[in-house]
């Protein structure tokens, strides 16, 4: 095992117990049964996380884990961004990445379909990808994606007696000194069972696809993880 990689061997066997869900919607099971595509899961100081891998017109259905390293220089347009914002930081070389959802699919409206249709495919991936960023314990998380940041809780609205959006379920606390949401609590009504065992004091930087940002926005967020990379200590933030 290369160093810092983690054993995957697991996470593909729960993918595969999760891929085998059958859907009476067909369009959902269409998605499905293109199987699931997963990053090699690795040890990082700084996660970058999006919502969940395309479907290009040309693919074939199939079921496999990549190397991140190699899909920098295969797919630059996505994954040399993530590169970029971490130059001239410490995570320069201690970076990964991974999606909350591993189902291949193009057009991210789709989720909504799984979950008015099909809540517990969706659910039993965020489960999993739980624990995987449990398992990699990054300093930092950057949620490169909008729609990811729903399944945080960090969107969650009360209407009446009652909550909705909750997922994940965190409750946040927005630090101005770095300008970024630091996790202080869970809901709970979260989604995790084992509410003893979360991402307390993690700081979450939420912001949306680097694609569609200018050099100058990147700037900026490229400043704001070095300021938490040479200053935040989540372990002085725990006692």
């Amino acid at each position: 095992m290369v160093k810092g990689e983690i054993d995957n061997k697991s996470i593909i066997s729960e993918l595969t117990e999760i891929f085998e869900y059958q859907s009476n919607n067909i369009e959902n099971q269409n998605i499905i049964e293109r199987g699931f595509v997963s990053a090699k899961l690795k040890k990082a100081k700084a996660l970058f996380v999006g919502i969940n891998p395309s479907y290009l017109s040309n693919a074939t259905n199939e079921s496999y884990l990549y190397d991140i390293e190699k899909a920098v220089l295969d797919y630059p347009k996505h994954y040399r961004k993530f590169a970029e914002l971490v130059t001239n930081t410490k995570y320069e070389n201690d970076w990964s990445y991974i999606d909350l959802f591993q189902f291949r699919e193009t057009n991210q409206k789709k989720i909504y379909d799984f979950y008015e249709n099909d809540v517990e495919f969706i659910v039993s991936q965020l489960k999993l990808t739980h624990k995987i960023i449990c398992e990699i314990n990054p300093e930092i998380i950057v949620v490169c994606n909008s729609g990811a940041s729903n399944f945080f809780g960090i969107n969650k609205i009360k209407k009446s007696e009652n909550w909705e959006n909750i997922w994940l379920g965190y409750e946040f606390e927005y630090n101005k000194s770095y300008g970024i949401d630091i996790i202080k609590g869970i809901h709970n009504e979260s989604i995790i069972k084992n509410q003893k065992q979360h991402l307390k004091n993690l700081p979450i930087l939420f912001t949306s696809t680097l694609t569609y940002k200018s050099r100058f926005d990147k700037k900026r967020l490229n400043w704001q993880l070095n300021l938490v990379a040479e200053n935040y200590n989540r372990n002085e933030k725990n006692k």
